[in-house]
């Protein structure tokens, strides 16, 4: 890992790595297009095809990235089914227990309708009508992420639900997969990934239904499609590596401090492994205990490469420094292994999930602790939540005002109609009011 002194050269390296410009990653499709493009412009292109062609512009898209694309593109239901029976009764059993504690985590937080007594204002709380969830494929069968984004929407009440996920030529999804999305409740699974499954589900296909929102992480490619199509459809987040902070003085153990890094690091070769220490002693101690655990790890070169290539060690003086260098870094997960571990996490203001204490281990968010493991990152947890419940809902402002609320009202929304020249919207007020008071 780089190693970096000091609290304000460690708030300076995030500003510094977050504002610098991704290396560009070019890519023809494996000859879909004639030249080689970047993420935006070939997220842009691929939209346009699948838009003007259909089906048939997925299965060309499909075919040129993998070789070949599904003859149906829905996953039947027997076809759900069977690989529900045939997954290792354990494996169901753990699906079903995370399930069941999103399911109450996130009704803990669901908004509801409210009104102020008076039955004159408050606000309407409506479910979307059908929303996706994007699981990506890549090298791992992300089966955690079908519960962590579909039984969030289920909990809402969304009416349809359906997971894209992509699989080679005409293989069905990983067993997981399936059997999540049943015991998390979704509606329909389609074998569709990338770029061209986000153009898919924003914009429909004689196939694939055009949904109101789509949840769940991606490739640079998705993300790109994400926020190309957003403002036609909802999207969630952007979201990029996953990145996980870890405060620890002299009482954490390496142990833990080595294996909370490593949980991250072997996502991806650009994940983002960040350790904040009380001394050098502390970094050099878990920097042994990486390499220890890292030899009997079967994914032990991709975490590698994310420790060597944005895997850093800050060093400060105090815990308060800390909080400080952790604030500016607003990560994704922030793991506290401090003697004054709750007390620190007061002051925290940008993280996209909180883990306080050696015992709240962000592996157990990953998979059964309750919230949604989908979090914002990027440093985008300045702005932005982890996605929950309340991503699937709307919130209308609803006025039941009776003539008596409206003239005590009536004037200064007059007053203010003049005061920006909107007469217009001054005549609407002082129409109703003359006729209350029979002028």
């Amino acid at each position: 890992m780089k190693r970096v002194i000091g609290a304000a050269a460690g708030i300076e390296y995030f500003r510094r790595e977050r504002n610098l410009p991704a290396e560009a990653v070019l890519s023809d499709g494996n000859g879909l297009f004639p030249d080689r493009v970047s993420p935006d412009e070939f997220a842009a292109r691929v939209i346009q095809i699948v838009r003007s062609e259909g089906d048939e512009g997925l299965r060309r898209i499909n075919t040129a990235l993998d070789g070949g694309s599904p003859d149906i593109l829905e996953v039947t239901q027997s076809e759900i089914d069977s690989a529900f029976d045939e997954l290792d009764p354990a494996a169901v059993s753990a699906l079903e227990l995370a399930a069941d504690r999103v399911r109450k985590f996130q009704g803990r937080g669901l908004p509801k309708s409210w009104s102020d007594g008076t039955g004159k204002f408050g606000e309407k709380v409506t479910p979307l009508e059908t929303i996706a969830a994007y699981v990506p494929g890549g090298t791992a069968p992300l089966a955690s992420t079908v519960i962590m984004t579909v039984v969030p929407a289920k909990v809402a009440g969304v009416d349809e639900i359906i997971v894209a996920t992509p699989t080679p030529g005409n293989a069905l999804p990983h067993p997981a997969i399936l059997a999540a999305a049943k015991i998390a409740g979704a509606d329909r699974v389609f074998k569709l990934g990338g770029a061209q499954a986000i153009a898919a589900l924003a914009y429909g296909t004689e196939s694939v239904p055009a949904v109101d929102l789509i949840c769940g992480p991606g490739n640079g490619w998705v993300t790109a499609a994400k926020k190309l199509v957003f403002g036609d459809v909802g999207i969630d987040g952007l979201y990029g590596p996953t990145e996980t902070l870890v405060i620890a003085d002299e009482s954490a153990n390496p142990r833990f401090t080595a294996s909370d890094l490593i949980a991250q690091a072997e996502h991806d070769t650009v994940a983002m492994p960040i350790l904040v220490a009380l001394s050098e002693a502390i970094v050099e101690r878990t920097e042994a205990e990486i390499e220890r655990q890292l030899k009997d790890l079967p994914r032990s070169d991709t975490a590698r490469a994310a420790f060597t290539n944005r895997g850093v060690a800050i060093v400060v003086n105090s815990t308060d420094e800390a909080i400080q260098v952790a604030n500016a870094a607003a990560p994704e997960h922030l793991c506290i292994l401090t003697e004054d571990a709750g007390k620190l996490a007061e002051n925290v203001r940008n993280a996209g999930g909180l883990f306080i204490g050696e015992w709240s281990a962000e592996v157990m968010a990953d998979y059964v602790a309750g919230p949604s493991h989908v979090m914002p990152t990027a440093g985008t947890a300045r702005f932005s939540s982890a996605l929950s419940v309340r991503n699937f809902v709307r919130v209308t402002p609803v006025l039941t005002f009776d003539d008596d609320t409206f003239l005590e009202l009536s004037k200064d929304a007059e007053v203010l109609a003049k005061l920006e020249g909107l007469h217009g919207h001054a005549a609407a007020s002082e129409y109703r009011r003359r006729n209350i008071v029979g002028e």
